[in-house]
């Protein structure tokens, strides 16, 4: 693993907390939630659901539409037209808690080959602004909402090669059609556990147009 990956907190929860999450379910009432409970927590939870997770800084979005948009990812998967999702609920926090200041954000998601198995998951995100503040992302974080949508219509993504990291499985899918959520999980920059950095925008594209595969381009 390389140093600047992120893995998840261990977190064991509670009988109770896991009957509270089962039942906020069931019901699409949030309010069910354990009290002070980082909702990171019931995102991995919702994992086990075979849900995918869409996160947007806009909340009361009753439909998500495919857009055009120029992603000038090096993979040909992630520059597709579509509603993307995620199955891992961490990775789209990320997009959910962007916040307004931010004026780009490098972010990943993904497991990596390690013999015949895969890792566990494998984070990184990073937010650059105009405006200076500082090495704490975090400043640059605002409130945002996951949205918990059925798998129908979704493709995954296959693992690939990487030149840089060898063999990655990306855990995200994407619809050329429009989604209707089945839930909205509003969430805050408290409920997230990872490090935020932040980054030159200006530089990594410079760096990025040379060398498309050395993402996070850190120290190059």
């Amino acid at each position: 693993m390389q140093s600047w990956m992120l893995e998840a907190p261990q977190v064991k929860l509670p009988h109770t907390a896991l009957t509270a999450f089962e039942v906020a379910w069931t019901t699409r009432d949030l309010s069910l939630l354990p009290s002070g409970m980082p909702r990171w927590l019931f995102l991995r939870w919702l994992e086990g659901q075979g849900v995918l997770f869409h996160g947007s800084p806009h909340d009361g979005l009753s439909e998500l539409r495919p857009l055009l948009k120029e992603y000038n990812q090096p993979d040909e998967f992630s520059n597709r037209t579509g509603v993307y999702a995620a199955s891992d609920g961490l990775w789209a926090m990320m997009y959910a808690l962007r916040g307004p200041a931010a004026t780009g954000m490098m972010d990943m998601g993904l497991r990596l080959r390690v013999g015949q198995d895969w890792s566990p998951m494998r984070y990184f995100m990073s937010l650059a602004t105009d405006t200076p503040v500082g090495s704490n992302g975090r400043d640059l974080l605002g409130t945002g909402t996951v949205y918990v949508l059925s798998r129908d219509g979704f493709e995954p993504s296959a693992p690939y090669q990487h030149p840089g990291l060898g063999e990655v499985h990306e855990m995200h899918c994407v619809s050329p059609q429009r989604v209707r959520p089945l839930m909205a999980v509003a969430v805050t920059p408290q409920d997230f556990p990872l490090l935020v950095r932040v980054h030159d925008a200006a530089r990594v594209r410079a760096l990025a147009a040379v060398h498309p595969w050395g993402f996070p381009w850190l120290g190059t």
